[in-house]
């Protein structure tokens, strides 16, 4: 098969987006029980999942669950920190660029218990080595961020909280089974937070959800106006990770995503065409420490919790519960270890950071050889010639970005790279 057939194929399938592999059968192949190594990592970043939620969104494709009583929720953050603690003792020596919290909903947890996390985090992150842009981050939402939790936090180091908007429309909220707040609620958090001395608030935006429009996307547009965060992010929804049925077709995702830069561009937010975050300071490009780093420099990165995943150089590994269609009897377990550990080969590996790096629309060519380890432009010599010569990416020094015209189908163009397995050719 010819790379403009295997391109035309993909332009308008909306399972080639940011998703590697398409299927977890694609790796059998490589299935190990050794569990993944980090010793030869120069640095990396951890991550802690918190699956609870107060309620749970239809479009969610993370593994969450309804937040438990207080008892189970102890019960996981033990665990957490059994795991966390293990870790660093086999690894200490390794520098850490980034520590994130995310999920579910970190700020979900009763207040005890949410001070229980931070602590946790406190305590692993002063014991590790950090670089100097070290900037770790929160997940909040709107209902569970208090003046105490926002305090917890800010006392805990974290200077910047992400919290989930999605859409600032009532209607779509309900049609998706999310909780609705007020534009003056969201005000009042964003206060309380700087308040604390959070120094970055990121709201979460989504386009293509069931019952967004265009007028849907101006009120987010209005509502980003008058809350002015620090940052914004913008997540397409993918319905081959959801089993959803895809409420947009391809040209209108494009035009969704369209309108919503041009009106964040025009808020004063920095952003490139094609990139999902949006910031007030491109120093930061819109991002944590830990997500700067895995996006852009494909560095290794380590997940404690319930389905978390992690990477090295060596391949990439679940934990338990990544496939679990209820986490509760998961709970009760004295360790969230991987279940699912890949030893991959570099074009495997390679593959999975090019599909990272399509939230960014951009991959590094020399980070792409030092994972191939072999020159990137030689062995892509075949689909940068056809994304170049159709106008579909441009070149610049080391790094290949997406042009307009050729972010319309993204998805198409970042599998070109994947692994030639993967690809057929």
């Amino acid at each position: 098969m010819d790379i403009q057939k295997i391109y035309d194929t993909r332009k308008n399938d909306a399972r080639w987006n940011t998703s590697y592999p398409l299927s977890p059968n694609d790796w059998v192949p490589y299935r190990t029980n050794t569990p993944l190594p980090f010793g030869q990592e120069p640095v990396m970043s951890f991550y802690i999942h918190i699956p609870f939620c107060r309620q749970l969104c239809s479009f969610c494709e993370y593994s969450r669950m309804l937040c438990p009583d207080e008892e189970t929720q102890r019960k996981y953050l033990e665990t957490l920190e059994h795991d966390i603690e293990a870790f660093i003792a086999a690894n200490a020596s390794i520098p850490i660029n980034g520590f994130d919290i995310g999920g579910g909903t970190p700020t979900a947890l009763s207040n005890s218990n949410f001070q229980y996390l931070m602590r946790v985090f406190k305590e692993a992150r002063e014991t590790l080595n950090c670089t100097d842009d070290f900037e770790s981050s929160i997940e909040g939402s709107f209902s569970t961020t208090t003046k105490e939790k926002a305090r917890i936090i800010s006392d805990a180091g974290i200077r910047r909280v992400s919290l989930g908007v999605q859409s600032a429309c009532g209607n779509v909220l309900h049609e998706n089974n999310r909780l609705v707040a007020s534009v003056s609620k969201m005000r009042d958090t964003l206060h309380i937070l700087h308040g604390e001395g959070i120094d970055k608030v990121n709201l979460d935006l989504m386009y293509g959800l069931k019952g967004q429009t265009l007028e849907t996307l101006q009120i987010d547009m209005e509502t980003i106006s008058t809350l002015n965060p620090e940052q914004v992010t913008l997540y397409e929804l993918r319905t081959n990770m959801t089993g959803e049925q895809a409420h947009w077709d391809h040209e209108m995702l494009f035009r969704g995503y369209t309108f919503i830069y041009n009106g964040l561009r025009a808020l004063g937010y920095d952003a490139p065409f094609g990139r999902n975050t949006f910031t007030k300071n491109p120093a930061d490009k819109g991002l944590s420490s830990y997500l700067r780093h895995r996006m852009f420099d494909g560095t290794a990165y380590k997940g404690f919790g319930l389905s978390s995943q992690s990477m090295s150089r060596h391949g990439v590994a679940y934990n338990v519960g990544k496939n679990a269609r209820d986490l509760a009897p998961l709970i009760s377990l004295d360790t969230y270890s991987e279940e699912f550990t890949y030893a991959l080969p570099p074009s495997e590996l390679a593959s999975k950071y090019i599909a990272i790096c399509a939230y960014s629309g951009q991959f590094s060519l020399q980070r792409l050889s030092e994972i191939l380890g072999t020159e990137a432009r030689e062995h892509y010599a075949a689909q940068l010639g056809f994304c170049k010569d159709n106008g579909l990416i441009i070149v610049d020094s080391d790094i290949a970005r997406c042009t307009e015209k050729g972010f319309k189908h993204y998805g198409a163009i970042f599998s070109l790279f994947h692994s030639p397995e993967e690809i057929g050719l």
